[in-house]
């Protein structure tokens, strides 16, 4: 190993943790879709403003995601307070599409 990479682990640790951050990425963008599809089938303009609102959440966290992947490879701490922001954008993206669509459907009930 080269002087100037920081220790790696032995394991496969960095490796998982990038999976698990690309599975939960394609999760948040495929959710902000189909909340985004169902307010242009409904013509509803609630649903498309969260949908898109998500969708630009979720692509904005694609980016930071692919530059902390850039940053691991480096001695960089990961509990930083970027990573905690970006796992709240994160839960904000899912949050908002988990409940725009039931909120959506009980609102169309009345």
């Amino acid at each position: 190993m080269t002087s100037d990479l920081g220790e790696r682990d032995s394991g496969l640790q960095p490796e998982r943790t990038a999976l698990s951050w690309h599975r939960t990425l394609f999760s948040s963008i495929v959710l902000a879709v189909v909340t985004l599809r169902a307010g242009f089938y409904h013509a509803d303009t609630p649903l498309i403003i969260m949908g898109g609102a998500s969708i630009i959440i979720s692509l904005l966290v694609v980016v930071v995601s692919c530059r902390r992947q850039q940053l691991m490879v480096y001695d960089f701490k990961l509990t930083s307070a970027s990573s905690m922001s970006t796992k709240r954008m994160i839960c904000l993206a899912v949050g908002l599409n988990a409940l725009a669509i039931p909120l959506y459907t009980v609102l169309r009930l009345f």
